[in-house]
């Protein structure tokens, strides 16, 4: 019995390039090995589907078979010549076997998420296929082509999505800049029109800044995949900040770019300013000093324990949203504040260093990127150990620490 996984996993690949004369050998290999016509008869020139290929101008596997549909191959037939007025019609089997190589080849060739090489292809493969998995009465999908399925489900839920601009917050003062920013990117989430706040400008995929054309040093703009649907879509959404920006900024940066209606550009410009204004540095201050001096212990915090846990994770993932990249806490200053907002707490105060403790004597080392969310599942554990918390309780607390 053949070992059908070891086949799959041998399977050769094409290379980057593939020349003319590997694919014309890929043709004529397949039609060998799989459909069982002797290479010599192509070469001799009376063979009935090597004649009927010559006149169809079939003379690659890449290039052209896998071009056919079913129906080009099974309706194949050989025109009269002046040297054969009465050709020898092409057997129904070599045919259906030309089909099935076809079908061979898109049923693979996404197990491998690239081109096969068809001159190596296993015939003991080929059968398996042919014998176990083949349908006739199923069409042919090209690999890289979506599913029926998965284009109308994709369709179908695509088309129930009604964007409405009423479901955007409105943006009133400077004061609201970051639960404006956060709500606004979530709803267009929702509203599938992430395209409409991209960088205005191609991003260097190495160094994170936009890119500048050499010859006119000037920034490459954006290019959407479909320049008709991107048109329609940025038409409709800058109605959206139109009707909710109501600051004076906002509204002098709509009316720059009224214009183009150019979005990305709209929402870039309110990011860079809003994040670098004045209401927004006050405001990281007032964060960044709640989450270095406040403890629970002293704070006066009257609701349950986890409340307070969750609502320093808040502060602490609020703050992270007004800094750039360089100015970011980093995971393990995040960690010392929350174990200094704990110190004084009797059942809370050990945690980290507990685990911390725990996790060195058994030789697990742990990275700062790990240790407030391990931090937090402690607490969240010593919660429940102490007050009984409840299940969703216990959840609340976690999910807050992911949010971070």
């Amino acid at each position: 019995m053949a070992d059908i996984p070891g086949l799959i996993a041998g399977l050769t690949i094409c290379p980057d390039v593939v020349t003319p004369v590997a694919d014309k050998q890929m043709l004529h290999r397949a039609i060998a090995n799989l459909v069982g016509i002797p290479l010599a008869q192509r070469r001799t020139g009376n063979n009935s589907l090597w004649m009927a290929f010559d006149q169809m101008g079939v003379l690659s596997f890449l290039g052209d078979l896998i071009t056919l549909r079913e129906d080009n191959i099974m309706y194949l037939q050989i025109r009269p010549t002046r040297t054969v007025p009465h050709p020898v019609p092409i057997p129904i089997m070599w045919k259906c076997k030309t089909v099935i190589i076809v079908a061979t080849y898109h049923h693979y060739a996404p197990l491998k998420n690239v081109s096969l090489d068809m001159r190596f292809f296993p015939v003991k493969l080929f059968d398996h296929f042919r014998i176990s998995l083949y349908h006739h009465d199923e069409k042919i999908i090209p690999w890289q082509v979506e599913l029926p399925s998965q284009v109308n489900a994709k369709a179908s839920f695509l088309k129930s999505i009604k964007p409405n601009s009423k479901e955007y917050k409105i943006f009133q003062d400077d004061k609201s800049w970051l639960p404006f920013r956060e709500s606004t990117e979530t709803t267009i989430m929702s509203h599938n029109l992430v395209a409409m706040i991209l960088p205005p400008y191609e991003i260097d995929p190495n160094m994170g800044e936009f890119v500048t054309d050499p010859i006119t040093d000037k920034l490459i703009p954006y290019e959407p995949d479909d320049p008709r649907l991107d048109e329609i879509q940025r038409t409709w959404f800058f109605k959206v900040p139109v009707d909710v920006c109501q600051t004076l900024v906002a509204k002098k940066i709509m009316n720059q770019n009224r214009d183009t209606m150019d979005t990305r550009k709209v929402w870039y410009e309110l990011c860079t300013h809003y994040q670098n204004s004045m209401s927004s540095k006050m405001l990281s201050q007032q964060l960044l000093q709640y989450a270095h001096t406040a403890q629970l212990v002293n704070s006066g915090h009257r609701g349950t324990n986890q409340a307070s846990i969750s609502n320093f994770a808040k502060i602490i993932r609020q703050y992270q949203a007004l800094q750039t990249d360089e100015n970011k806490l980093s995971d393990q200053m995040c960690v010392d504040f929350l174990n200094n907002s704990m110190r004084g707490t009797t059942h809370l105060e050990g945690v980290l260093d507990t685990y911390c403790t725990a996790r060195k004597a058994a030789g697990i080392p742990d990275h700062s990127t790990l240790l407030l969310k391990n931090m937090l599942k402690g607490l969240s554990r010593q919660l429940n150990h102490t007050t009984r918390l409840s299940d969703k309780a216990v959840i609340v607390v976690d999910e807050a620490l992911i949010s971070t």
